[in-house]
């Protein structure tokens, strides 16, 4: 994808008429083969946190933090229920060449439709953002995010650097191969749910804002939920989380 060709304007409409787009490219579907090759493999290596346990972004440097997200009430601004387990990862982290390279086309693109310097997010402590890369691992036995819109992130951002708020991600997974019902939906425009994992599928880039109803059903409720199993549904995401202030 040649992010220079981007034009944020025609994003814009389109976004405005049909609440979100897919970008297929060639090079992203490889590196997401790769990234999602290192992500089982830092999956099987890592210990689990819990929901509530508390970690600071700049240990991120060292090793990757790997957490559930479980609860009725969970979930920055808007609430809502979810059951999935995250990984995040330092943004350049040597260890998982194939992720930061994700990551960094996802930042870029994201950095672009924002107005933003490219390298924006990249030094916390000026600009009060992190980059929080990450994996969502929606496991097989009842995997799910409840439909819901991010509204916490576009007010945060808009109150602080006064720019629009895109949320990018990649799916990282096959229906059918991964695991064989629920998944990601999204609403478009007109209020119709859209099946992600078939309109999309793997290495796929999906792009909406804050305005964009999205979930995840659940997946495989015919199986036991087991978090150490790396099939499943997966995506990746580069979200700007504000720096606390001190």
């Amino acid at each position: 994808m040649n992010i220079a060709e981007i034009d944020p304007a025609e994003i814009d409409r389109e976004l405005n008429s049909n609440g979100y787009m897919i970008f297929r490219d060639p090079e992203i579907a490889q590196t997401s083969l790769q990234a999602r090759a290192e992500y089982v493999r830092c999956l099987q290596a890592s210990k689990l946190h819990a929901t509530r346990e508390k970690f600071h972004y700049t240990t991120l440097a060292n090793e990757p933090w790997r957490k559930l997200a479980i609860g009725s009430s969970n979930g920055l601004g808007e609430s809502y229920a979810q059951n999935l387990q995250s990984i995040y990862f330092g943004a350049n982290d040597k260890n998982y060449p194939a992720l930061g390279s994700l990551f960094a086309t996802m930042i870029q693109i994201r950095n672009k439709l924002m107005g933003v310097d490219p390298s924006f997010g990249s030094d916390p402590e000026r600009e009060r953002f992190w980059d929080a890369c990450r994996v969502h691992h929606y496991p097989r036995g009842g995997g799910f995010m409840a439909t819901h819109r991010d509204t916490h992130f576009p007010q945060i951002i808009s109150a602080q650097i006064a720019k629009p708020f895109y949320q990018i991600c990649v799916l990282l997974s096959r229906k059918n191969t991964d695991f064989f019902t629920g998944g990601g939906v999204i609403y478009d425009g007109n209020k119709q749910r859209i099946d992600l994992e078939t309109d999309a599928g793997f290495g796929a880039l999906v792009l909406f804002d804050g305005r964009t109803y999205h979930g995840v059903e659940d997946v495989d409720l015919d199986q036991v939920i087991d978090f150490s199993r790396t099939d499943g549904r997966l995506a990746a995401f580069v979200n700007l989380y504000s720096v606390p202030a001190t």
